[in-house]
């Protein structure tokens, strides 16, 4: 039979499906596999074009629907929704299509053999979820070839509830994993803002069932690393950091303008170079971070954003005035602290419920000649207080309508106060409740310096560190050397970001990366390194974030002991003395942590409260790591075995240098490098691999 005989549109024109068998190649995962014939349905739909693709890959590999499911297809009439929608009906699903028009409907879609079309595509599928709450649904949005699945909650809204990351769990799981979501009400999560759009960043994340809870750490099920175990997408879904425009407006600021932010404790900050984020790494970290303990815990120890840690990557130090809760402003006094008139204000609509739009105080820098303006200029005190504004906004204390509290205003009033207050400790600590708040589930949003993890990530974990060709010991802050040449790390995949920080071990982390920078600290840091080795409080606009440095002793000395249990993080800030202190120097510690162990014996503790490694083994993972994973399995294994190859071979350059140097100095021409003994290399470890027996973890510290 040909392949003419077996094609399943015959209204394609025959000369497509020569062309097909001739010359159709398929591309999977960015690679080249093999040449298929035209026979196969995959590659009649390839050779149709990318809408085929789209549609085929979207709705089998993707949604993956059975028989009997409820699959609603938005876009019907376009290239991709009509073959979904015939492919849904085939599988025999009940279809809905929706377009933008009803003429469109009936004129471009009679033939896809749909049970219903209609431009009000909501209002009928929502009409269809009340009475069947006990089946599945499919939300194949062809625009945006995103398809989502969706399931029917009871609810009464006259528009459903989406869950707009949500990824279908694979089939290969022996032991399903039940979630639930927490309902939103009108109000809370589930409002929309004045554009229509879903608030997504305030969505609770589900919590998991049956993930068990260790001596250390409690409601894992609620912690977003519940995902990782079966190696879900993050929840992380909104990124609100928009550090590059005020990149932008500062290298476009005259000297005066430079200067004059510069003196403000934020100086150092504005001249680090901004960085591409890995944003997949971002959520892996986040994933590790507890705020139980206020550290990452890793397989291997445990890790904290120390305080000396943030000054010597950012710049900004830790010292001046508490900020205290600010009392609300109204948009009169804001607007003359701003330099602007209330009218304008308000015709801008840069105000909303007491905050003011980081867009609308875009559009003024935007507009003023920030390049000439100097000190004489009648607006160059309001200017400055927008730029400070929108500096604090756009990094720091963003929301997730894209405000910045206008209650800032007060504390640049006269503009020489804003010096007094401690930026620092308020910026660290909004750090440490950003990530304790995105990884518990608390939103999908990331509304802190989000870019400081992966700045972390650069000095701790050797995986994620770039190379510099040039050795650079004086920068300061220290993430602004990266800006010079080096050998960048390649951007991850989630799954591989995960992967790294899973097995992770001591050989690859650097516990005290500013060890060899003394000079450095003691001159720029004032006295940051004092909090090592103290619990110390923070403030963060009237809450309190904890440093307990008892846990990661180790970051301060190298030396491993067992901290006692963490307390209870009490977030209201007390005026009472023994807070007083916590916030300026930090209580001592040594009667909270152990005596000296050796990092065999802390990591025996360690594992048994904390979650250790958490993701599944490659053999019972789906898809191309199934493939691939025993071999990935004993390269972790064979990483001693490469330690020692990579030695060898930097001990003989280094000898085979030393040699030619001696050459080089012989009178006598006969005396050459065959007469020299050769270099003698260390004997090898007889490592022998059992590619069939179960794989284990390079633990090299026990």
């Amino acid at each position: 039979m040909s392949n003419r005989d077996v094609k399943p549109c015959p209204s394609v024109p025959d000369h497509v499906w020569e062309m097909a068998e001739k010359t159709m190649v398929e591309f999977e995962h960015g690679k080249k596999q093999k040449t298929f014939n035209a026979s196969s349905d995959w590659s009649m739909l390839v050779a149709l074009g990318i809408p085929g693709m789209t549609a085929y890959a979207g709705f089998y590999e993707i949604c993956s629907p059975k028989k009997g499911d409820y699959v609603f297809v938005s876009a019907a009439s376009g290239a991709v929704g009509q073959l979904v929608g015939q492919f849904a009906k085939m599988m025999g699903c009940y279809v809905v299509g929706s377009a933008g028009t009803n003429e469109k409907g009936i004129k471009r879609t009679p033939n896809l053999a749909i049970h219903s079309h209609d431009s009000s595509s909501w209002a009928i599928f929502h009409h269809r979820l009340l009475d069947l709450r006990d089946n599945k649904y499919y939300l194949f949005n062809a625009d945006m070839v995103r398809p989502k699945r969706m399931r029917s909650g009871g609810s009464s809204s006259a528009r459903p509830e989406q869950d707009e990351d949500y990824v279908p769990p694979t089939n290969v799981e022996e032991h399903p994993i039940e979630s639930s979501r927490a309902s939103a009400s009108s109000s809370g999560a589930g409002a929309s803002s004045s554009r229509g759009r879903r608030r997504s960043g305030l969505d609770p994340v589900p919590e998991v069932l049956g993930v068990p809870d260790t001596p250390l750490l409690k409601g894992l099920g609620e912690h977003i690393s519940a995902l990782c175990r079966n190696q879900e997408r993050t929840p992380i879904s909104g990124w609100r950091c928009t550090w590059k425009n005020v990149l932008t407006f500062y290298q476009a600021a005259s000297p005066a303008l430079r200067d004059a932010l510069g003196r403000t404790p934020l100086g150092s900050f504005l001249t680090i170079p901004r960085i591409q984020s890995d944003r997949r790494l971002i959520a892996a970290l986040c994933e590790r971070w507890f705020g139980d303990t206020n550290t990452f815990h890793f397989p291997c120890c445990e890790l904290a954003i120390t305080p000396l840690d943030f000054v010597m990557l950012t710049g900004i130090q830790i010292v001046g005035e508490v900020i205290p809760p600010l009392p609300d402003i109204s948009m009169d006094r804001a607007a003359a602290l701003m330099g602007v008139s209330p009218a304008t204000v308000a015709s801008d609509s840069g105000w909303e419920a007491g905050k003011v739009k980081l867009s609308w105080l875009g559009s003024i820098l935007g507009e003023v000649a920030l390049a000439v303006i100097d000190l004489d200029s009648p607006a160059f005190t309001s200017i400055l207080r927008v730029f400070l504004l929108f500096i604090l906004g756009s990094c720091f204390f963003m929301t997730d309508r894209s405000c910045v509290d206008s209650s800032f205003l007060s504390l640049m009033d006269p503009i020489d106060r804003f010096d007094t207050f401690d930026w620092g400790g308020a910026i660290y600590a909004s750090i440490l409740a950003g990530l304790s708040r995105v990884s518990r589930g608390g939103g999908r949003s990331a509304r802190f310096f989000y870019p400081f993890l992966e700045m972390w990530a650069h000095e701790y974990l050797d995986p994620f560190r770039p190379t510099l060709r040039i050795p650079d010991i004086t920068s300061f802050p220290r993430s602004s050397r990266w800006s010079a040449p080096c050998s960048k790390v390649d951007s991850h995949l989630l799954d591989k970001a995960r992967e790294e920080l899973d097995r992770l071990t001591m050989r690859r982390v650097t516990l005290r990366p500013f060890v060899d920078l003394e000079d450095m600290i003691r001159l720029l840091c004032r006295g940051a390194r004092r909090f090592l080795g103290r619990r110390v409080a923070f403030s963060y606009l009237g809450t309190c974030e904890y440093f307990l440095g008892e846990r990661v002793l180790h970051q301060c000395d190298g030396e491993f002991r067992i901290p006692l249990p963490p307390p209870e993080m009490t977030p209201i800030l007390d005026h009472d003395a023994f807070m007083g202190e916590m916030r300026t120097a930090g209580v001592p510690i040594h009667h909270l942590a152990g005596e000296v162990v050796t990092h065999s014996f802390y990591l025996s503790w360690f594992r048994g409260v904390s979650i250790g490694p958490i993701m599944r083994p490659f053999s019972t993972r789906p898809g191309a790591t199934e493939v691939g994973g025993k071999l990935v399995e004993k390269y972790f294994q064979m990483r001693p075995l490469l330690a020692i190859l990579e030695e060898d071979n930097r001990a003989l350059t280094e000898e085979n240098a030393r040699l030619r140097g001696r050459c080089a100095t012989f009178e006598d021409p006969s005396v050459t490098l065959a007469k020299i003994p050769p270099h003698q290399c260390r004997p090898r470890p007889d490592l022998s691999f059992d590619f069939d027996a179960d794989s284990a973890q390079d633990d090299d510290e026990d």
